[in-house]
């Protein structure tokens, strides 16, 4: 699963992470510490991008 060497975008650490794509496509990489975190974050942010884009 952590199996991309890197810098977690949450804590700025060098850790093992794993990759998450925001709804733009934005590309982010959390550790296994934050990504619960990373998660919840993005999963907020593409539903206000959704919920934004229907009321265009």
């Amino acid at each position: 699963m952590f199996n991309l060497e890197g810098h977690c975008d949450w804590c700025r650490k060098p850790a093992m992470v794993l990759q998450h794509r925001y709804c733009d496509g934005a590309k982010y990489y959390a550790c296994v510490n934050c990504n619960d975190y990373a998660k919840i974050d993005i999963r907020a942010y593409n539903l206000a991008e959704m919920e934004q884009e229907n009321q265009k």
